[in-house]
């Protein structure tokens, strides 16, 4: 019994712990309040357009002002990541994009919401940033593949949890009160990630074994060596190639998280009380395709060790990409058929949400 005992305990120090996998809880949590942050514009626009006199093209003017201001803020709130460490950028970020959010339940004329909204794209755009900078501090090259599934499927998992639960705080509390609470929310979030958060080598919890793990390094003979200056990437094709398909993956994305709402409400005149169930659908699927696509990503990079990871992400987006594409179209040409074109809608996100952990992926791995 007791060498039973002796045996298990030297297995458990001998393994790798689990530490790491609670960081990517706190991130897959933060990303869920940043897209549903995002998606309470979609679920209260049609109180607001009643009570404020709005309409269709002011709502998607504020999701232009949101989306136009993430992407110009995604390359200063990547140089702030490096600059400053990925805490105190990743902890400011989500406080004031929660303050941002809550500021929302305060307007009453166009410019207060357009302010709100310029508000939190700028605070939101370091949240992609800092992730994958954690991601590459507490997880070694093959595992971050399945690691950024994970934490980029929130920004599945988060459109799809708002509307049932945003739907109810509305119906319950109106549409003020659900901004208020959400910034409320991430400011909590915000206040535990700072108090609770450490870098692998000043984390308790992680064993010498885990620690060990985690700085494994694998070698990829195409990655480039030494420092590369910023300018100087944008001379090279492979980077127009993941801006043009983070752009892509991007605005399908947000055109969902937008207006899908809206669009089952006019076209197929879903009832509020059943709207935010129907609207959850195709964002869950999107988050199942996020953690499926980037456990494929980690099993195919097993299964093909002799080419380099950044390789086999790049074989691999080509195929979402293409099945993106594919499911789009069939979005387009199903109108009319509400099973269709949600099915449709589903397969897109799907995809969409695999794909979004291949360019996560190769960001990281360049």
């Amino acid at each position: 019994m007791n060498s039973q005992t002796t045996v298990t305990k030297q297995r458990r120090a001998a393994s790798p712990g689990r530490a790491r996998w609670w960081i990517l809880g706190w991130l897959l949590a933060a990303m869920m309040i940043n897209y549903m942050d995002r998606s309470s514009l979609s679920i209260a626009a049609p109180h607001m357009i009643d009570e404020l006199g709005l309409t269709a093209a002011d709502i998607g003017l504020l999701g232009t002002a949101f989306s136009l201001t993430y992407a110009f803020f995604q390359l200063p709130g990547g140089w702030l990541t490096d600059r400053l460490g990925a805490k105190p950028v990743y902890v400011i970020a989500l406080g004031f994009w929660s303050i941002a959010t809550s500021l929302m339940a305060f307007g009453h004329h166009m410019w207060h919401f357009m302010i709100s909204r310029i508000l939190l794209g700028v605070f939101e755009a370091p949240v992609s940033p800092t992730s994958a900078k954690i991601v590459s501090e507490w997880f070694p090259p093959r595992e971050r593949g399945a690691a950024v599934g994970v934490y980029d499927s929130g920004s599945k998992w988060g459109p799809a949890v708002a509307p049932p639960i945003l739907t109810f705080l509305i119906l319950g509390f109106g549409w003020r009160a659900m901004f208020v609470i959400l910034g409320v929310l991430g400011i909590i979030v915000a206040i535990g990630f700072w108090v609770f958060y450490r870098s692998p080598e000043h984390d308790r919890r992680v064993s010498a074994a885990e620690l060990e793990h985690i700085r494994a390094r694998e070698e990829d003979n195409n990655a480039p060596t030494g420092h590369i200056p910023w300018l100087r990437l944008f001379t090279k094709p492979q980077t127009w190639a993941m801006v043009l398909g983070f752009v892509a993956v991007v605005w399908t994305l947000n055109i969902f998280v937008t207006f899908l709402p809206l669009m089952l409400g006019d076209i197929y005149s879903v009832a509020d009380e059943a709207l935010g169930w129907y609207t959850a659908i195709p964002f869950a699927v999107g988050g199942i395709g996020g953690i499926l696509g980037g456990w494929f990503t980690t099993k195919y990079s097993r299964m093909r060790s002799h080419l380099a990871p950044l390789a086999c992400k790049r074989r691999i987006a080509a195929v979402y990409g293409g099945a993106l594409a594919i499911c789009s179209i069939l979005v387009g040409v199903t109108t009319g058929h509400f099973a269709l074109q949600l099915t449709a809608m589903s397969m897109a996100l799907f995809f969409c949400g695999a794909l979004s952990t291949e360019r996560c992926g190769v960001v990281d791995s360049r």
